[in-house]
């Protein structure tokens, strides 16, 4: 069971949009620095439209240290499930950290998808990812027709939320999430019985996402017990607003 989903990476895009940002080739959603400008330039170079000319370097240094963050399109999706994290964050601290989750290139990634079509056979799914071949340029459908990518040009300077338009060509399912829309028959609700932890993995060792009382309602995923070495607790995996795990024995009778 991932801890990375096309629900969280939703809320991952959510949460960037609301940062300051600006886009940076091989930005990883970290915050923007004099030194990590040198760095990001030293690889992508300073040719004109794919890397850091002379005034595409000023004006980052512009923001450098000022509590904004650096990302490019393809960025905006690895930082998810490099972010450590089951809703997405800032920093990507587990980059390279775990060969299941690749520094890939947009066409990679779709190359890599075992589910895709043309733009014109999307599901109504939030998660997705929306690629134009062409340029090449990725995106996340966030549903209702939204879409949240980090761009430069007309289309705007770092993340931005926009109406899905003709610049997509395709869709496909990122290879290295989960989507939960799959597992929709391979769930059941129940209340607690008692109150309990949410946390970000099925440890007692795990960070603590929120507490829930007792008698408000989860939404389980089927056979997602998991024994934690430390505490010798079962927990299993909810899905929905309350996405974490919690130990199975706080959970009611399910319906």
């Amino acid at each position: 069971m991932s801890l990375y989903t096309n629900e969280g990476l939703v809320k991952h895009a959510e949460k960037a949009l609301a940062l300051n940002t600006k886009y940076m080739w091989g930005g990883i959603l970290r915050p923007i620095t004099s030194s990590y400008i040198r760095l990001l330039r030293t690889s992508y170079g300073t040719n004109s439209g794919t890397g850091y000319t002379e005034s595409r370097y000023k004006e980052l240094e512009k923001v450098a240290g000022k509590n904004y963050y650096g990302v490019d399109c393809i960025g905006l999706i690895k930082s998810y499930y490099w972010s450590g994290k089951a809703d997405g964050g800032t920093g990507s601290p587990n980059y390279g950290s775990d060969k299941k989750y690749p520094d890939v290139n947009a066409g990679a990634m779709y190359n890599a998808a075992k589910r895709k079509g043309t733009i014109t056979t999307m599901p109504e799914v939030a998660g997705l990812i929306v690629y134009s071949k062409s340029h090449p340029h990725v995106g996340i459908y966030i549903g209702n027709g939204y879409t949240i990518e980090s761009t430069l040009g007309s289309r705007g300077d770092g993340v931005v939320k926009r109406k899905l338009d003709n610049l997509w060509e395709y869709w496909f399912r990122c290879p290295y999430i989960e989507y939960m829309t799959d597992k929709a028959a391979n769930t059941y609700t129940a209340a607690l019985i008692y109150n309990a932890v949410l946390r970000d993995k099925p440890s007692s060792q795990g960070r603590q996402i929120s507490k829930l009382c007792a008698g408000s309602k989860v939404t389980v995923v089927r056979a997602s017990e998991t024994r934690d070495s430390v505490s010798g607790f079962v927990y299993v995996r909810t899905a929905g607003e309350k996405q974490g795990w919690i130990v199975k024995s706080a959970l009611g009778r399910g319906e």
